[in-house]
């Protein structure tokens, strides 16, 4: 399920997911969490995924604290960046900031979270590592979760596991779920 929703994601063209990525994050950035965050954890988009640039660059405007992941051992920790902040290639090739950056993971109350397929309840398959599943787990109380996703990575039942995580919001370029 995994590897085929991923290939369909990889055949949108780049006009494509710059058009429908700009939608979705025209959506969120519109949306009431948006406006009322004060810090802001996104992924940096690698492949074909949502891109993030417009929400990162409208918090940043906005003079809110963004954050952007680091994979460390088996979590992810979350590193605040600036309009300027250079980024790393860390593991598994995406981009982040370098540990050398303010610590942000502790008081983030809103997480932009990235996937491969998602259901109408909320539920994610990403990359099978589980570092967001573990990360939302830990912070459900404090933080709202959003994934960013086209609509043709939406389906009706994913199946799960006791450990996966839905998110508390989708956003596609078509519509916003609550859950």
């Amino acid at each position: 399920m995994r590897k085929i929703m991923l290939e369909k994601r990889d055949s949108l063209s780049h006009e494509t997911i710059n058009t429908k990525s700009a939608e979705i994050q025209k959506r969120f950035t519109n949306s009431y969490e948006f406006s009322h965050a004060k810090i802001l954890a996104s992924y940096f988009p690698m492949g074909s995924e949502v891109r993030t640039e417009k929400i990162i660059s409208a918090a940043l405007k906005s003079n809110r604290l963004v954050a952007l992941p680091r994979t460390e051992g088996e979590v992810i920790k979350f590193y605040q960046i600036f309009l300027n902040t250079n980024l790393i290639v860390g593991r598994f090739g995406i981009k982040e900031p370098s540990m050398s950056n303010p610590f942000a993971s502790d008081d983030i109350d809103l997480l932009l979270v990235p996937g491969i397929l998602f259901d109408i309840s909320g539920y994610r398959i990403g990359y099978g590592y589980g570092y967001y599943d573990k990360f939302i787990a830990k912070k459900k109380k404090s933080t709202v979760s959003v994934g960013l996703a086209y609509e043709c990575q939406m389906c009706e039942e994913i199946p799960r596991s006791n450990y996966d995580q839905k998110v508390n919001i989708l956003v596609t370029e078509k519509r916003m779920l609550y859950f």
